[in-house]
């Protein structure tokens, strides 16, 4: 049975179908509206319907002619603007944390940062104390010149220097040694010198009882000119010191002055000598200047201000170092032993004191009695200055005293005794001190040289066993080791070429061939090459950096290998056959001596070797 036209299957009217082409089309349409955004869809789906639709967001304004009338807009959301009368309520910057955040930046290396953010920084946030606080940074990593243009601009800006600000500056400047590189920086100083005299002036006026009168700038003052040579400047400021002024000298300025006097602070390019003496000199006559205005100003002498004064002294005449002496005793109660003194000194010893004391006697060639100063101090009390004060620089300088002795003492036994001292003192000391007791390569080099001096081999060679842990015993004639022992079980230090030179200039001096043979083994196992080198210290395996110590360390490895071509030398032509020399020595003997004749043509010497080699005797195995 056929269907009806018009009619479906399901008996309803039959719809046209679409063509592809319209579906696709509308698929588009439908896809193009679902990538607009959802509130304009939504918008657009409720206009369709008539349904009332919500507000619209607001457009932006125009920049090119905004409302007076309509709200900022602000492109970030976070942004709360603020007006003129909640801005003034808001906490204001302080001088104190800028202060803090300054010296942050500094402590962090970051200096021209804290320089930027002070010049832009508001100007009350800014105060004299801040504009202090950079400049000491500065100063501290010897920016001056930076330091003052700072101090120019402070004054720029409307702030006055203060004492401190002068204080900070002068004290800085005085930190420099070599000034004559620094010439610009020591015209900046009497600059500041005069400004400093014109403030305390000023405030002398408005304020004479002020805490802010102070001397402090000046003694920084008087120590630059001692460091720059002006000796006759720095008389001439002192004085020009008005006695009834807000200026007076006072222990703090002559404390700096006896300071620049010191014959260890001769600036380079001054004839030492002489200087050395004339300053003695000028150290005597303010003493006694010194001693009239501490009874007339009514100020206390302190062991800095005496300590000074004895320093200065010690390198003068006679008469100069007498009354260094003078002073010790009185003030320090140090005498020889058969005055038997009955008070003790106004002062306490101290490191220091004690340091210049014992200098005084080894300018004065008076080793015997910086000795019994020694023992003196030994049997004293700690609260006037007892054994707690020594430390290995005492040592160091005593040690030095008695190479002044004329004839040398019989031999080095005093010296190993006190490193044994040191070394007992660093045992049942507590961390801090025993680092200044523990005895250094310098203490052993001093002993070791007063061995050489008095040709005393036996204490030689204990001395070397106790620096570097090595049994010299391993080295002898008989017993010599391949595989020499070496203590470990305390601390020790490397031979270098300076102690082995040392050691075998030693047996050299004692004209025994033994003993020749024995510090010659020695340096045949720690290599001239390698001591030359510095080879041997175990924390570091280069040169060493300074000038200095590389001038030192090809000093000694030349006199090093000078010494083994001598002591050869003597072997070769005095050898007998009593010496037994075996076959072993004989080869080891030559070569080192290539070594040696190596080293010295390699670093411009020719070796003036004896040619009595032909007549060794020697034992075969």
């Amino acid at each position: 049975m056929s269907r009806k036209r018009g009619l479906s299957k399901t008996g309803g009217p039959r719809t046209t179908p679409r063509s592809k082409t319209s579906q696709r089309m509308l698929e588009k349409q439908r896809h193009h509206e679902m990538k607009k955004p959802r509130f304009e869809r939504r918008v657009q789906r409720e206009e369709s319907l008539g349904q009332p639709s919500t507000p619209s967001r607001p457009s932006r304004p125009s920049l090119a002619s905004p409302s007076r009338d309509s709200p900022k807009q602000y492109r970030s959301k976070h942004y709360v603007p603020f007006t003129d009368e909640q801005r003034a309520l808001l906490p204001k910057l302080e001088p104190h944390e800028l202060s803090r955040r300054l010296k942050i930046l500094c402590d962090e290396g970051k200096l021209d940062a804290a320089v930027s953010m002070l010049k832009n920084t508001p100007r009350d946030a800014q105060n004299a104390p801040v504009w202090n606080t950079v400049i000491w940074e500065c100063l501290k990593q010897k920016q001056y010149q930076l330091s003052y243009q700072l101090y120019t601009d402070m004054k720029r800006r409307g702030h006055s220097p203060t004492t401190r600000t002068y204080q900070t500056m002068l004290g800085g400047l005085a930190r420099i040694e070599d000034w004559t590189s620094h010439t610009k920086q020591l015209k900046n100083a009497h600059s500041l010198y005069e400004s400093f005299q014109r403030h305390i002036t000023s405030l002398h006026k408005e304020k004479p009882g002020s805490p802010d009168i102070t001397s402090v700038p000046l003694a920084s003052y008087m120590r630059i000119l001692g460091a720059a040579g002006l000796y006759q400047e720095m008389f001439d400021v002192y004085y020009d010191l008005d006695p009834m002024g807000p200026l007076t000298p006072d222990h703090l300025v002559f404390t700096s002055m006896f300071q620049s006097l010191s014959p260890l602070r001769i600036p380079y390019g001054k004839n030492e000598s002489l200087a050395v003496l004339q300053n003695a000199s000028s150290a005597k006559l303010l003493w006694s200047q010194m001693l009239k205005a501490s009874k007339k100003h009514k100020f206390t002498l302190d062991s800095h201000l005496v300590t000074a004064a004895i320093t200065a002294l010690s390198r003068g005449r006679s008469s100069d170092q007498e009354l260094a002496f003078k002073i010790v005793r009185e003030f320090f109660g140090l005498a020889p032993s058969e005055e038997k003194l009955t008070t003790a000194g106004t002062l306490a010893l101290e490191p220091q004191s004690f340091a210049a004391v014992l200098m005084l006697c080894r300018s004065s060639e008076k080793a015997s009695l910086a000795v019994d100063f020694f023992e003196q101090v030994l049997k004293r009390s700690d609260q006037i200055g007892g054994p707690s004060i020594i430390d290995r620089g005492h040592i160091e300088e005593l040690m030095k005293a008695r190479q002044t002795v004329k004839p040398p003492p019989d031999n080095a036994r005093f010296e190993y005794d006190l490193i044994e001292w040191l070394m007992h003192q660093e045992v049942h000391s507590i961390k801090t001190r025993a680092a200044q007791v523990r005895p250094a390569m310098s203490t052993y080099n001093l002993a070791l040289s007063t061995a050489f001096r008095t040709a005393d081999w036996p204490t030689a060679t204990k001395t070397f066993d106790l620096m570097t842990g090595f049994h010299c015993h391993d080295f002898m004639d008989g017993v010599e080791s391949d595989s020499p022992r070496l203590d470990k079980t305390r601390p020790r230090l490397p031979p270098t070429a300076e102690n082995v030179s040392l050691m075998l200039r030693t047996a050299f001096a004692t004209e025994n061939r033994a003993n020749m043979r024995q510090a010659l083994r020695m340096v045949d196992f720690f290599g001239i090459k390698e001591l030359a080198s510095n080879s041997w210290r175990e924390e570091s395996r280069e040169r060493p950096k300074s000038k200095k110590a590389m001038k030192d360390l090809h000093f000694y490895s030349q006199k090093l290998a000078t010494t083994v071509v001598d002591t050869l030398a003597h072997i070769f032509s005095h050898s007998t056959k009593g010496d037994r020399m075996v076959p072993q020595d004989r080869e080891r003997w030559l070569r080192l001596k290539a070594e040696a004749t190596r080293y010295l043509e390699g670093n411009g010497e020719q070796p003036e070797l004896l040619a009595a080699t032909e007549n060794i005797a020697y034992e075969r195995h």
